[in-house]
């Protein structure tokens, strides 16, 4: 983001109609920037005293009816907000520069139903030992990691909010933020390295648990139909442009041609 000049804090500091906004937008951003963490390690069975594996819990019926409820209500936000049509809706009701940052708040405080109300099942499907152990441990952190290395790709401000809230109510200079396919860097050899990350991390556990499954499964079948819908928008807006990468690339995990082949070069 671009820095701000004295005169640009004084003006922010003396207006309250851009400062409050502005503030606004920086707290959803901290809010996200604890709940996607706390996600990932409620996902992996780390460290937290409740996670996806362990914690208070009925018994499994209600449980896992209960857990299913919780991911079909994750769903309806997480994609419902993202539609074009609904981004259209709540910008008659809010500016367009805190349009990401009510997503976002949506997105967080769902999050945050779900990790309090959800219900282990801690039968165990499987735990593992030994190298094993240490590789779905390590697999865990690889995708922890491209989770954050994939937001950075697509500019992690503006994906999280504040960068419009920023540009709009501190510097007030149009958003800069070019319409353009992401075709760089990691995007090379997959079209969705976010999602790819996701999928690692929710699969990736030493221990696996039903309650770990309905999880995985329920959290997988989001991300391939959200991703079905994404890439029907991003043929809308790309066109011909966007079927040409979609055909040499895929969607959440490397060829092993594209892999070893750049290498080798």
């Amino acid at each position: 983001m671009d820095l701000m000049s004295p005169q640009q804090v004084r003006g922010v500091v003396s207006s309250p109609s851009r400062l409050v906004p502005f503030l606004i937008s920086f707290a959803v951003y901290g809010f996200a920037g604890i709940t996607v963490p706390l996600m990932l390690l409620f996902a992996g069975g780390w460290w937290l005293p409740k996670t996806v594996d362990k914690g208070p819990h009925l018994s499994a019926v209600p449980a896992v009816a209960i857990d299913l409820a919780l991911l079909a209500l994750f769903a309806l936000q997480h994609s419902g907000m993202a539609r074009p049509a609904f981004k259209a809706f709540i910008t008659r009701w809010v500016p367009e520069a805190l349009e990401r940052t009510v997503y976002i708040i949506g997105v967080c405080l769902v999050m945050w139903v779900i990790m309090l109300a959800w219900q282990p099942v801690p039968h165990v499907l499987w735990s593992a030992d030994g190298a094993l152990g240490v590789a779905l441990d390590a697999g865990f952190w690889i995708g922890f990691v491209l989770v954050y290395a994939a937001t950075l790709l697509l500019n992690h401000f503006h994906l999280l909010g504040i960068s419009q809230a920023y540009r709009q109510y501190v510097i007030q200079v149009p958003d800069a933020t070019v319409d353009r396919l992401q075709v760089n860097g990691v995007y090379k050899l997959v079209r969705h390295p976010l999602m790819t990350g996701l999928l690692v991390s929710f699969w990736f556990a030493r221990e696996f648990t039903v309650g770990h499954l309905v999880w995985a499964l329920g959290l997988t079948g989001y991300i391939l139909l959200g991703t079905y819908l994404e890439e029907r928008d991003l043929i809308a807006r790309f066109g011909a442009s966007y079927r040409a990468y979609a055909a040499r690339v895929p969607a959440f995990f490397p060829s092993v041609r594209a892999v070893f082949g750049r290498s080798s070069r």
